[in-house]
């Protein structure tokens, strides 16, 4: 019992530490939009998280996968969400945007220099609208592919 409580610890713990969609997600929310941005994203996924776990510690994640209706419901609300935010990004990407001001690179530190030059390439319009477009696009078919999957 132990080395499976173990072997199923030392299974979270990497999967914890590898990047995922989460990763991706918040890195290009810092990048593009600043720091701020990226901790806001950081704490909208740690918040759907924490309401995930609570919900099934709670047994509520077992009833909605024991209902079919429930799970109809629920599938069909996160599949237009998908699609609402994909039209959004798609519509975000028609927009002209103000280019951001920067201001000297930091010097004396590489990372910051490394990330300030990420940054000006993500600010970019042309950058900006193709991120936009293809989330926007990625988004769609995910809110397509989630309405039409079968329990």
């Amino acid at each position: 019992m132990f080395v499976q409580l173990l072997a199923a610890v030392g299974v979270l713990a990497v999967l914890t530490m590898v990047p995922g969609p989460d990763m991706a997600v918040v890195t290009k929310r810092a990048v593009a939009c600043g720091w701020r941005d990226g901790l806001r994203t950081v704490g909208g996924i740690t918040a759907g998280l924490l309401v995930w776990g609570v919900l099934t510690v709670a047994g509520l994640a077992a009833v909605l996968a024991a209902s079919a209706t429930a799970y109809t419901v629920v599938k069909l609300v996160g599949a237009a969400y998908l699609v609402a935010l994909g039209v959004q990004s798609l519509l975000g990407s028609r927009k002209k945007r103000a280019r951001a001001q920067g201001g000297a690179a930091p010097v004396g530190n590489p990372w910051r220099a490394l990330l300030s030059k990420a940054r000006a390439f993500f600010e970019r319009p042309t950058v900006r609208r193709a991120m936009d477009r293809v989330t926007g696009v990625v988004l769609i078919g995910f809110g397509v592919k989630v309405a039409g999957t079968q329990p």
